[in-house]
């Protein structure tokens, strides 16, 4: 993979550099000076003096406290009260002492052994020389403490919590104290954490970058259908000759029956034998073939047995063509409201298969596709019948290339009604999938009954299905909901029992508020339990 050297990532490589080349002039510029700092005898804390050996600082304190507490004032220069292990550092802590009276504390103290109590330094390091220092063994636990007097050769002693001066000590070679601990680590410290970050926001800047141009070059793809492997059967982009050559010039014997208000829909013929049907769409001058082929791309990879495939594309100056598998029996509402010459009108078990096949495309497209998928137009013209009257929904995505006012206009003109859209869509434009399930809910009543959504009626004009039929389901009058055509037959009229659940799953499709309603994988196993026949005992 080629990865590209962004401006930014350069910017701050080139900081982090020279951040790290200023961090070592600095360190080994400060080593220069605490070199010269030891040899000018600098390398104690301020105030202090080095001792006869050069290799340990002694303080003077003349500050009266205990022992203990002389003890924790020399620990906040990482050092301890003064270990004297010769005749040297002895004189040289009665100088510092000075005309002290009763003396300074050093760092002595009685300590408890193993068998016995004997004396030693505070440091735990220094060694006790009890020939130099001159104190006897201890055999008993005494709190005492050393002390070092102008008069006395040797050390003396006294109870700890005596108040004295006191004299500290730390080694030169332990640079740490009272707040100075090693600059140069400090400078280290961050320099390593600014290139730490620098690194962090540069590797996060590159995987934001080249996520982005992931993004690009998959749009890219899209865009270009010759170019993108899409799940087989592939589509493919007609020229508008080849559409002009299988419909036989869009002929109006070619033309196939149904809602027509999007451009018409046209049968035709592929050079291997195979049947399809061309929607042709509406001039648009504000979609742009890219955004179209792109829109087709998607759609054209949804595959599921109850929805329409898309077998291909044509976008010709404006004009738009959508080439969709042939579907033998043709719409749904056809076979509603106007059967076929040599047709039989759909009985009480096809419709339920219908409404059953119709509702498993719906759920796929809500349940399995990732995003999933709101239809926004399911009607009964966009439902089509195979052979075996299954269902197979149309138009999945067509919302997004008709404009919207296209494809309900019909429906908003009937009598003020909106027939299949929710409430929650039509007046505050709100969608989700719970909309497609409310529009299944008004397509399920419609099945069941024959009747339109919206219909004119002589007494009151306009009449919403729902006007209708909530008068009947409230008196419990369910036959009367049935579509006459299956009344009259003289088989297969299903009982008062069934069709209330069949229209107690309508009123629960298309409750007014849309968290009450199901989700449609739920309606498809309720309408799955409706087509089991029933067990006979």
């Amino acid at each position: 993979m080629e990865v590209k050297l962004l401006p930014l990532q350069f910017v701050l490589l080139v900081t982090s550099l020279v951040l790290l080349l200023v961090a070592s002039d600095t360190i080994s510029n400060g080593s220069t000076a605490k070199s010269n700092n030891t040899s000018k005898n600098e390398a104690c804390p301020s105030g202090w003096v080095i001792g006869p050996n050069k290799t340990k600082c002694f303080g003077y304190n003349d500050s009266f406290q205990s022992w203990d507490e002389s003890e924790s004032h020399c620990k906040q220069y990482h050092g301890h009260l003064a270990a004297l292990t010769s005749f040297e550092e002895l004189r040289f802590a009665q100088v510092l002492c000075g005309q002290i009276v009763n003396g300074c504390w050093v760092g002595g103290r009685v300590s408890n052994f193993n068998v016995s109590f004997g004396w030693k330094w505070s440091d735990n390091t220094s060694l006790w020389n009890e020939s130099i220092l001159g104190l006897p063994t201890i055999n008993a636990s005494v709190d005492l403490c050393t002390l070092v007097k102008n008069e006395s050769a040797t050390l003396g002693s006294e109870r700890c919590n005596a108040s004295h001066a006191f004299l500290c000590m730390v080694d030169i070679e332990d640079k740490c104290y009272y707040m100075h601990c090693h600059k140069e680590y400090l400078i280290i410290l961050a320099v390593v954490s600014g290139l730490v970050l620098c690194t962090t926001f540069a590797v996060v800047v590159w995987l934001l970058a080249y996520k982005r141009s992931k993004r690009r070059r998959r749009s890219r793809k899209l865009s270009n259908p010759a170019a993108s492997a899409l799940v087989p059967p592939s589509w493919k982009i007609f020229t508008c000759d080849e559409l002009r050559s299988i419909t036989k010039n869009f002929s109006e014997g070619n033309r196939l029956l149904g809602d027509a208000k999007t451009g018409g829909t046209y049968s035709g013929l592929l050079p291997d034998g195979s049947k399809v049907a061309v929607k042709r769409l509406k001039r648009s001058n504000f979609q742009r073939k890219k955004e179209f082929y792109s829109e087709i791309g998607r759609v054209a990879k949804l595959h599921h047995p109850n929805l329409v495939a898309v077998k291909g594309c044509c976008y010709d100056h404006g004009d738009r063509y959508i080439v969709y598998e042939f579907i033998a029996n043709g719409p749904l509402d056809r076979w509603l409201y106007h059967i076929p010459r040599g047709g039989r009108s759909l009985d009480w078990a096809m419709r339920i298969k219908i409404a059953t096949t119709l509702a498993q495309g719906i759920a796929f497209l809500h349940d399995k596709v990732k995003p999933h998928v709101v239809h926004r137009d399911i009607r009964a013209s966009n439902v089509l019948l195979d052979e075996e009257f299954g269902a197979h929904l149309m138009g999945v995505g067509l919302s997004k290339i008709v404009p919207w006012e296209v494809m309900h206009e019909r429906t908003v003109m009937a009598g003020g009604t909106y027939g299949y859209l929710a409430p929650e869509f039509v007046y505050r434009n709100e969608l989700t999938t719970k909309s497609d399930v409310y529009s299944f809910g008004v397509l399920l009543l419609e099945i069941v009954s024959g009747r339109r959504p919206a219909q004119q009626v002589d007494s009151v004009g306009w009449q919403s299905i729902f006007e209708w039929a909530t008068p009947l389901v409230q008196a419990h009058r369910y036959p009367e909901l049935l579509d006459p055509l299956i009344s009259s037959s003289t088989s297969d009229v299903p009982e008062a029992g069934d069709i209330q659940k069949v229209v107690d799953l309508v009123y629960a499709c298309t409750q007014n508020v849309p968290s009450m309603r199901p989700r449609m994988s739920h309606v498809v196993h309720q309408l799955q339990q409706f087509a089991q026949p029933p067990v006979t005992k």
